[in-house]
């Protein structure tokens, strides 16, 4: 018998041996009747001590029935429990995805906003946000929410670090919240370039824009709950940090920048060194929209060429890095 061979399978043999008892012959001491026995096909001769004879293969039959009756029993009585199990799904996907792995789709702006809420409201370690947006483009109600959120965590004893772009130094009602944020113990940097929305929360919640469904709602979003997920964008949040200006800074250079942030964007795409269909795929805009916004920059600026502009705007970096 080999070792996959189940101990209940009978071979060629066997069914010879059987054949052989049951014709009455007598079988060697040496042969190996342990299949025929294990199914209750051979007895031992109560009148021949050491032999054996064949019984009824119709009873082993009968056996074997009752015996895989009661496994399939057990096999349904078994299977009964999975409605149950299932039941329990729900609530272990709900753990996962708030606790401790998995993200949720946000599909409007107010469940993003209610859900923002509620985790920053907990915040109790650390609170970082990056908030590309100009604040003249935000609605006024989120934006005076997002800043109450703020300062009530620092009042409760947490960090915060707020990523501005540079551009929003120029507002004035961006600068009283900040100064009023740093009064109160927070940090505010600003980004001359693009980067990416967040909020991250104790380390444990992330926020950030819907980039999966492509949804035409802008402000939708994602609650990210994955450990790993959350540290990594924490590290991108740290990366932008550490090449920040100063809020300082940033204000007093915010007279100097007389174009948009979409202007800005593309020269900074130019003087990355992509092209300007490259600088238009990186910015998801079209072609037209990247000569618009050179030849508009052009006129704001009185120059006659986009390589006038790049000059304009490499001493425009050399000038914000000496501040």
């Amino acid at each position: 018998m080999t070792d996959s061979q189940d101990p209940h399978d009978l071979t060629t043999e066997d069914q010879a041996h059987y054949k052989a008892l049951a014709a009455g012959e007598h079988l060697p001491a040496e042969t190996d009747l342990s299949r025929l026995a294990s199914l209750g096909l051979v007895d031992d001769d109560p009148y021949d001590e050491g032999s054996h004879i064949a019984t009824d293969p119709r009873a082993a039959i009968q056996r074997l029935l009752e015996a895989e009756h009661a496994q399939l029993t057990a096999s349904l009585e078994r299977l009964a429990a999975i409605p149950v199990l299932e039941g329990l799904a729900p609530a272990y996907e709900h753990s996962r995805r708030f606790d401790h792995m998995g993200s949720e789709f946000l599909p409007t702006p107010s469940l993003m906003n209610d859900r923002i809420g509620t985790i920053t409201g907990k915040a109790a370690v650390e609170l970082l946000a990056a908030q590309p947006a100009l604040p003249a483009d935000r609605d006024p109600a989120i934006r005076k929410l997002g800043n109450d959120r703020s300062l009530a965590a620092l009042e409760r004893g947490a960090t915060l670090r707020l990523l501005y772009r540079s551009t929003a130094a120029a507002d004035r009602a961006t600068q009283a919240y900040v100064a009023a944020l740093i009064d109160a113990g927070g940090e505010v940097r600003a980004v001359a370039g693009r980067f990416p929305r967040m909020i991250i929360v104790d380390q444990k919640s992330l926020f950030v824009d819907d980039h999966v469904t492509r949804r035409p709602d802008a402000h939708s979003g994602w609650h990210v709950a994955d450990r790993s997920s959350v540290m990594w964008a924490r590290n991108v949040f740290d990366i932008y940090w550490e090449n920040a200006m100063p809020w300082a800074q940033a204000v007093a250079v915010a007279d100097e920048v007389v174009l948009t942030d979409r202007q800005m964007d593309i020269l900074e795409q130019l003087h990355a060194g992509e092209s300007q269909d490259g600088a238009g795929r990186r910015l998801g805009i079209s072609d037209r929209l990247v000569n618009r916004g050179l030849a508009e920059a052009r006129e704001r600026l009185g120059l006659r060429s986009t390589f006038q502009l790049m000059i304009w705007y490499g001493r425009w970096l050399e000038r914000t890095a000496q501040q």
